[in-house]
């Protein structure tokens, strides 16, 4: 753990909300270690939020109702700008941060599309500004030593990967905010589902082990999704991802957001000598030809705490490695753009595949029938769910993603 700094970082943390609680926790252990100072905060409906505006006030921290007002009052005060906000929002509320001369840490997925995660990218290399994704597993201990395992070769030439997820995600979850399970909000694209939001750490872990480069995950060269909905919602809470990558990786992504209960993420990494077993709250277990077993425990550290350490000390030139920079997560973002152009618009579920009742309380609950089997299956065969044969699966076809550069949706 590094010491405290004689110039603390000063960070301005814009939204309340939701998130938003994540990152004021991250950002008051870095003010407890010394590291950064919470000097400003954008709250846009202070009287919703009263309680929260008069913590920060008696704190000393200066509240802004307007983050354009924020960005031309904070110059030569503010650094660091943290963005838990819309994912909407992400791409134009990082690049005005960047062009004022802040550097970001934004919030995970980068960007809803791949025009607007480019435009972070290059204004981040044309002002010098950090531009941080709060994709935080590239922080955890035991994503980067597989990683680690990866580049040095240990699992020899990575052939195919494969991921799953059942979470349990009920009504009250897409009633927290007014963008949630929405694929467009204030004509903007969203997206939101567990392939972009919930679960996108998982997908981007997948094109990361892909590559034999640190700091680099690999570009896919094809793209096929199927996306579906159980909830009465207009985006996916069922997701199905395969990519080709231009390394030769076979990636398959099952998740979904309507299951009976929490299992995973789970993902396995095979390669000519050997494979790895990796879970989100286990160890990572490598299995090498001709090697005893090697387990890698998880440190339990608070990565999401690792994410603005990391960024803090890389502002301060105390590191030389961003683990998780905008450019370095490309390629997730065509995959999931290519996976929703691949399917169009999410598929809506029969109901005679569906559970749904009220339970006690007024919440619902939502799940579909046997989907941990099918997505077990799947993850066991390299298969979605049209591979497989599902009743209500549909097929869909490739998109080439060799040179992807736009969004082209059918909604």
């Amino acid at each position: 753990m590094p010491g405290p700094l004689s110039d603390p970082v000063r960070i301005c943390l814009v939204g309340v909300s939701n998130f938003a609680q994540s990152h004021s926790g991250s950002i008051q252990r870095m003010v407890e270690e010394g590291l950064a100072i919470l000097s400003c905060a954008v709250v846009r409906s202070p009287d919703k939020y009263a309680e929260a505006v008069a913590n920060y006030k008696s704190r000393g921290v200066t509240v802004y109702t307007s983050y354009p007002e924020m960005l031309e009052a904070e110059k030569g005060n503010t650094e660091l700008v943290a963005l838990p906000v819309a994912i909407p929002d992400h791409g134009e509320t990082s690049v005005m941060a960047m062009e004022a001369g802040y550097h970001v840490l934004c919030e995970k997925p980068p960007a809803a599309t791949i025009e607007q995660l480019d435009a972070m990218i290059e204004t981040s290399e044309r002002t010098g500004k950090v531009c941080c994704i709060g994709f935080q597993n590239q922080s955890k201990n035991t994503v980067r030593a597989l990683k680690q395992a990866v580049c040095d070769g240990k699992l020899g030439e990575i052939e195919h990967i494969e991921v799953m997820a059942t979470w349990v995600r009920k009504d009250s979850y897409y009633h927290r905010n007014d963008w949630a399970g929405k694929l467009i909000w204030q004509g903007k694209y969203c997206l939101d589902g567990p392939t972009q939001n919930a679960l996108a750490h998982y997908l981007f872990n997948a094109l990361y082990w892909a590559s034999p480069r640190w700091l680099r995950a690999d570009d896919p060269v094809r793209v096929r999704g199927e996306m579906y909905h159980a909830h009465p919602i207009e985006s996916s809470d069922l997701g199905a991802v395969k990519v080709e990558t231009a390394g030769g990786v076979d990636i398959t992504y099952l998740v979904t957001l309507a299951g009976w209960e929490n299992i995973g993420p789970l993902s396995k990494v095979y390669g000519t000598k050997g494979m790895a077993e990796w879970s989100m709250s286990g160890p990572t277990i490598l299995r090498i030809e001709g090697q005893p077993e090697q387990v890698i425990d998880w440190d339990r550290q608070r990565e999401h705490d690792e994410v603005f350490r990391n960024t803090i000390l890389y502002i301060r030139g105390l590191t030389p490695e961003l683990n998780c920079p905008a450019a370095m997560t490309r390629p997730y973002t065509v995959a999931v753009n290519a996976g929703f152009q691949s399917n169009g618009r999410p598929t809506a579920i029969p109901a005679e595949f569906v559970t749904r009742y009220e339970e006690e309380g007024g919440d619902v609950f939502t799940a579909i029938n046997d989907i941990e089997a099918i997505i077990r299956r799947g993850y066991e065969e390299r298969k979605t769910y049209s591979d497989m044969g599902i009743a209500w699966a549909r097929e869909t076809p490739w998109v080439d993603t060799r040179d992807y550069r736009e969004f082209k949706p059918e909604f």
